[in-house]
C-alpha cells in the first residue's frame, strides 16, 4: 500500500471541507452566515495551530518545510479575522466568494494545462470544471445583490466543483 505524502493528506482534507461547505449553502442558503463563519475561523484556528506544532514538532531540520510554517501562520490569521469580522464577512459573503472562487478556478484551469500532456482524461476533466468554476463565480459575484439565497446556492455548487477538481487532480498526480 502506497504511503500517502502530507501535502495530499491536506488537500484531500480542503476539499472535504469545500464539498461539505458548499453542500450546507445549497441546503441551507438563508441560515445565519455570522455562525457559518464563526465555525470557518475556529476551523482555520485549529489547522493553523496544527500546521505550527507540527512544524516545530519535527525534530529533523531538512524535514521542515517553511512554507507549512508559513500556510500555518496564514491560516491562524485567516481564522481570528473571520471569527471578529463575522457579520461583515457574512454581509459580503457572495461577492468574496465570487473573487476566491474565480481565482481558484484560474489555478484549476492551470493545474489542467500541466495535464494536458498527461492523461487526456484528467485533463479534460479538469478543464470543463475549471471553467464551469469560473462561470459559477461569475454569475454570482454580477449577481449577488439581486438574489441572495440563489447566489448560496451557486456559491455552494462551485465549492463542490472546485473540491472535486482539487480531488480529480490530486488523484491523478498519485497515480
Amino acid at each position: 500500500m502506497k504511503k500517502v505524502s502530507g501535502a495530499l493528506k491536506n488537500y484531500i482534507v480542503d476539499a472535504i471541507l469545500l464539498i461539505a461547505l458548499g453542500v450546507v449553502m445549497i441546503l441551507w442558503p438563508q441560515s445565519s452566515l455570522k455562525i457559518l463563519f464563526t465555525w470557518i475561523g475556529n476551523g482555520f484556528l485549529v489547522m493553523g495551530l496544527i500546521k505550527c506544532v507540527l512544524f516545530f514538532a519535527k525534530k529533523e531540520k531538512k524535514d521542515r518545510r517553511a512554507v507549512d510554517l508559513i500556510v500555518g501562520i496564514l491560516q491562524i490569521i485567516v481564522g481570528v479575522l473571520a471569527i471578529v469580522f463575522a457579520d461583515f464577512l457574512a454581509l459580503h459573503f457572495p461577492v468574496i466568494a465570487a473573487v476566491l472562487l474565480g481565482y481558484g478556478a484560474i489555478l484549476m484551469l492551470f493545474r489542467a494545462l500541466k495535464l494536458r500532456n498527461g492523461k487526456k482524461g484528467a485533463f479534460t476533466v479538469s478543464l470543463v470544471l475549471g471553467v464551469a468554476t469560473l462561470v459559477l463565480a461569475a454569475i454570482v459575484f454580477a449577481c449577488s445583490a439581486y438574489f441572495p439565497g440563489l447566489m448560496m446556492q451557486f456559491t455552494g455548487a462551485a465549492l463542490i466543483v472546485e473540491g472535486l477538481s482539487l480531488l480529480i487532480v490530486m488523484a491523478q498526480k498519485e497515480g
